[in-house]
C-alpha cells in the first residue's frame, strides 16, 4: 500500500489548473490532519468548484469555525459502529449548533460502511444522528479486496430486506437514506471522478492505490484523461483484476 503524507497547497494548486465540479478532499486517512486543508478548500471554492471532506470526526470539534467559514459544501461523518460515533458525536453535535445559528448551507452527512454483521449498528447510528439533525446517511458496500478482513458483505437478498427496513426508517424519521447502487462495469465512479495521491499519483479509483495512470507533477489531469493508458484502462474494466470484483 501507498505511505502516508499530506498534499501540500501548492500541489494542491498546480492539480486545479484542470478545471473541476468538485473537488472532494479524502482518502485513506484523516484530511483535517493536512494543516492546509482550509486554505485547499478555500482556493477550490474562489475556482467556482464544489468542495467535500470526509471526516471520522475526531478533529472537527476542534475546526468548526475553519470549517463553517472555508465555504466547505459538503461534510461526511464516516461511521461504521456505535463506538465510533460515540467517539465524535459531541463534535457532530456542535457543528449542527454552529450551523443552524450561522445559517450556514454546509450539508452534513453520515457516511456509512454496510456489511453482515453492523445492520443493527447502522439502524442506532442513523437513529442517533437523526435526533441531532443530520441532513441524511449515505451507504456504501464493504470493499475488502486487498485485506484478510473478518467481515462479510451481505447476499442480495439479505441487502434487499435491509434497505427495506432502511426505506421505512426514513420514513419514520423523515431523513433521506441513500442506498448503494447497482455495481455496474465501467463504474460510476471512474466515469465521473480520478483520485490524485497525496504524491501527486493519478489513478482512476481511490481503491486502486498502486495502479497510476500518471504525474501530476509530470502532467496535465487532462493529457492523463485522454491517453492511450486511461483510455484502454476503461475499456477494459471488466478484466481488470481488482475492478472484476468489485461490488462498491
Amino acid at each position: 500500500m501507498q505511505k502516508s503524507g499530506f498534499m501540500s497547497f501548492e500541489d494542491f494548486k498546480k492539480i486545479l489548473t484542470c478545471r473541476f465540479s468538485e473537488v472532494a478532499l479524502h482518502g485513506w486517512g484523516e484530511p483535517m490532519l493536512n494543516g492546509d486543508i482550509f486554505r485547499m478548500i478555500a482556493y477550490a471554492k474562489s475556482l467556482g468548484m464544489r468542495t467535500s471532506v470526509t471526516t471520522n470526526g475526531t478533529f472537527v470539534g476542534k475546526y468548526i469555525n475553519e470549517i463553517l467559514d472555508s465555504g466547505l459544501d459538503s461534510i461526511a461523518f464516516g461511521y461504521y459502529d456505535t463506538n465510533i460515533l460515540m467517539k465524535s458525536i459531541d463534535n457532530l453535535e456542535d457543528l449542527l449548533k454552529e450551523r443552524k445559528e450561522r445559517g450556514s448551507k454546509l450539508a452534513v452527512y453520515l457516511d456509512i460502511t454496510l456489511y453482515k454483521d453492523n445492520r443493527e449498528e447502522i439502524i442506532r447510528i442513523i437513529k442517533e444522528s437523526s435526533e441531532i439533525g443530520v441532513d441524511a446517511a449515505v451507504l456504501h458496500r464493504l470493499f475488502n479486496i486487498y485485506v484478510d478482513s473478518p467481515y462479510e458483505t451481505l447476499s442480495s437478498d439479505e441487502e434487499r430486506e435491509f434497505f427495506r427496513i432502511l426505506r421505512e426508517l426514513g420514513r419514520e424519521l423523515r431523513l433521506k437514506i441513500y442506498m448503494p447502487r447497482r455495481h455496474t462495469l465501467p463504474c460510476r465512479i471512474v466515469k465521473n471522478t480520478i483520485f490524485v495521491t497525496y504524491d501527486g499519483k493519478i489513478t482512476p479509483c481511490c481503491f486502486l492505490p498502486e495502479y497510476f495512470v500518471g504525474d501530476a507533477h509530470e502532467e496535465s489531469i487532462e493529457s492523463v484523461l485522454k491517453s492511450e493508458k486511461y483510455r484502454k484502462f476503461v475499456k477494459n474494466m471488466e478484466y481488470h483484476d481488482v475492478c472484476s470484483r468489485c461490488i462498491w
